[in-house]
């Protein structure tokens, strides 16, 4: 599996992770850590984890 690079307002990614501050502050964290792919067909799927 081969992470995409994002480079969006707000965000980018550093080999292939960004580090988003804010988000899950319901949970009790600081932000999140996400990280963009593809399935086999192409598709761009994202994956993210709640950091405290």
């Amino acid at each position: 599996m081969v992470f995409e690079e994002v480079d969006l307002p707000g965000f980018r990614t550093k080999d292939g992770i960004a580090d988003i501050d804010g988000n899950y502050p319901s949970k009790g964290a600081r932000g999140e850590r996400a990280a963009w792919f593809r399935d086999s067909e192409g598709n761009m799927l994202g994956i993210g984890e709640p950091v405290v």
